[in-house]
């Protein structure tokens, strides 16, 4: 291998992912033969034997077999190389809970990666069950379960569970909430750097479920809906949790009596999206934009309840707190940032990713090290072209290319998923509200007046 090139290594990756999703399928072809001439029982007893599986994976083959079985479509492509093992399974899987266009599906998975075609999976379920899926959400509340025993080996005790997107959702929020309150509680005797991510969440779930909370209010977790406004029906359509995932808009509304709703986001005076150097730290109001613009860390793509919001240009060479110079970046991802020279990038969907610093060029063929593993050559965009911060901070305040303003960012809308919004320069003083007038805007969700944009906090 040290001998390959790296386009010749890529070149022997894609000859392995082919080979693989070729085993896979013969595998599944094999297992529901078997499973249909001997029945389930045997099969299973029969991949404990030849696969040396355990007693769930065998379960799991089987299963997974049958269902690869009704999906021709998807099990020739799998046996052509043309789509991964997983994409494979999770059409079989969604076939065997409801109505799909198999064709539509394969498609998307040859050409999408496993956490874009997870994201179009689910909306396809969504628009296939002719109920603005609320068949699926009871299909899975059904499924939801939660066991908690006492281990034999070492007395701790164990805790798993599955839950539908809505509870998961409640309940990542309540956890992400308790342990930055906790963080924030243990930063004076600095313990909060030396416990461990899964540490911090056995600590928070405790204290959310044993706390003696006789003496203050519970906490309450913040639940974040977007949904589109549709005016020429004047009703709200689309409704979707933080994290993407599609919601009934009965469910939407139901959620909605119990909720905070706030007005967003468009108003710099009201909402301080614009806040200058007035702030370090994001608002509220922009932490909740954020959400709702990146949906999740730019750089891995964790959930945005665990992110933290990151200066483009940095506050300390005078970066302002202004929404269109923050992205939402988790803990290790903000590392990177910081001492590993990754820059932010924005693309020409308006959408803002995280690129690790360029590879240098190699002579020859041979070994070649790269920040985790991957190689970036493209030329630095013109929002970010910081180099990896040196040991002294004293550097000069970036000067912007020429046309661009502080608190105004021209080119694609910074919030393309809430809604297209016509943005003008404003004088420093005045940072002006947008003006949002489709006939079908994205909106935070909440029923408003037409053209008004609005946000659910729950």
């Amino acid at each position: 291998m040290a001998g390959l090139s790296l386009s010749e290594l890529r070149a022997r990756l894609g000859l392995i992912k082919k080979a693989e999703a070729r085993l896979a399928a013969m595998k599944a072809a094999a297992l529901a033969e078997y499973s249909g001439r001997a029945g389930e029982g045997l099969a299973r007893r029969m991949v404990l034997d030849e696969l040396q599986a355990s007693k769930q994976q065998a379960r799991r083959e089987v299963e997974t077999a049958s269902q690869l079985s009704q999906v021709p479509e998807t099990l020739d492509a799998l046996n052509a190389g043309e789509i991964p093992e997983d994409h494979a399974k999770q059409i079989a899987k969604a076939a065997s809970q409801g109505p799909v266009d198999e064709s539509v599906l394969v498609e998307a998975a040859r050409r999408e990666d496993f956490g874009t075609f997870s994201r179009t999976l689910r909306d396809h379920q969504h628009e296939q069950s002719g109920d603005d899926g609320k068949s699926l959400l009871a299909k899975q509340r059904q499924r939801r379960d939660l066991s908690f025993f006492k281990s034999p080996d070492d007395g701790m005790f164990v805790l798993n569970g599955r839950f539908d997107p809505e509870a998961g959702n409640r309940i990542e929020a309540a956890l992400a909430d308790e342990v930055r309150r906790q963080r924030n509680d243990d930063k004076g005797n600095g313990t909060a750097d030396q416990t461990g991510f899964g540490q911090r969440m056995a600590d928070a779930l405790e204290n959310l479920v044993c706390a003696d909370v006789g003496d203050r209010t519970p906490p309450r977790a913040t639940l974040i809906l977007t949904a589109d406004w549709d005016a020429l029906n004047n009703r709200l359509a689309g409704a979707r949790l933080v994290d993407g995932t599609p919601l009934p808009v009965g469910e939407a509304l139901r959620l909605a009596c119990n909720a905070d709703i706030l007005p967003a986001v468009f108003n710099a005076a009201g909402q301080e999206l614009w806040v200058g150097r007035k702030h370090r730290l994001a608002t509220e109001a922009q932490r909740a934009a954020l959400i709702i613009r990146d949906k999740h860390c730019i750089g891995c793509g964790r959930s945005a309840v665990w992110c933290e919001a990151h200066h483009i240009e940095e506050w300390l060479t005078g970066g302002r707190t202004d929404i269109d110079n923050l992205v939402l970046v988790c803990k290790g991802c903000h590392h990177s940032i910081h001492d590993d020279g990754w820059t932010v990038h924005r693309d020409r969907n308006g959408a803002y990713e995280l690129r690790p610093p360029p590879e240098p060029e190699h002579p020859g063929p041979g070994p070649v090290h790269s920040h985790q593993g991957i190689a970036h050559r493209e030329a630095p965009s013109d929002l970010n072209q910081r180099k990896k911060p040196s040991a002294s901070r004293n550097k000069p305040a970036k000067t912007l290319p020429a046309g661009r303003h502080r608190g105004f960012s021209p080119g694609p809308d910074p919030f393309p998923d809430i809604g297209t919004s016509t943005w003008q320069p404003e004088p420093a003083g005045d940072r002006g509200a947008a003006d949002c007038s489709n006939d079908r805007e994205r909106l935070p969700f909440a029923a408003g007046p037409e053209g008004s944009e609005r946000l659910l906090l729950s």
